[in-house]
């Protein structure tokens, strides 16, 4: 949760407390206090906010004036930035991938238990199915908490109940996985419903992130 100080920095801005003519007179654009990423196209830490993949707010300076000031100056993509932001871009798309695969293996896994086990009961209610599918999304968030932390008896544990709620999820729905951002998805859902998962910002989020990445990959190739 973001301080108060937080807050006031992402609604005002740093400077908030200083006149006009001061703000940003003694900052520039290649100073530690400026975010690097944001002078490259964009800060990662504000695609996620308040969603399952929040990175946590950037403590560095966000400012547009800054951004056309490096890239008019004769150091513009010389001085490293590009790399650094390809690089961390593509750990952020290593991260989400590996959550795709799972999410697969999951689905696979469910799918398994369904063929062994015979078809399930039918009929339910669509609201039941979304309740169902955001908690195979929290049973997944906590999955990966527990295995970051090193908790492995309990990630398992946990892996066994998700396996039973995606199994029973595939009975009432098919299932399948989002190619870009890894939710889980229902399978010919109500068109409202894949408008706002698209226009969603974890899944614009990571879409950004990917369409980024290639791009990068080009300048990289044309230098």
């Amino acid at each position: 949760m973001l301080s108060a100080a937080q807050l006031l920095d992402e609604l005002m801005g740093r400077d908030r407390n200083l006149a006009p003519n001061e703000k940003r007179s003694n900052v520039k654009w290649d100073d530690e206090s400026v975010c690097r990423y944001y002078l490259c196209g964009f800060c990662p830490a504000e695609l996620f906010t308040n969603t399952r993949s929040d990175l946590g707010p950037c403590e560095k300076i966000h400012d547009e004036n800054l951004r056309k000031l490096y890239e008019k100056s004769s150091r513009f993509m010389k001085e490293g930035y590009e790399r650094d932001f390809l690089r961390y871009l593509q750990s952020l798309l290593a991260e989400v991938e590996r959550r795709i695969r799972r999410g697969h293996a999951r689905l696979a896994l469910s799918q398994a238990q369904q063929n062994a086990g015979g078809p399930g009961p039918t009929g339910k209610n669509e609201e039941k199915t979304h309740v169902l599918t955001d908690k195979i999304e929290d049973l997944v968030e906590q999955i990966e908490e527990l295995g970051s932390e090193g908790r492995v008896e309990e990630a398992q544990g946990m892996m066994k109940m998700l396996g039973e709620q995606l199994n029973f999820a595939a009975q009432e729905k098919q299932m399948e996985v989002c190619e870009v951002c890894g939710a889980f998805l229902i399978v010919g859902d109500a068109q409202s419903r894949v408008d706002d998962h698209l226009m969603g910002k974890q899944h614009m989020g990571y879409a950004k992130i990917k369409s980024t990445v290639e791009e990068l990959k080009v300048q990289e190739q044309a230098r």
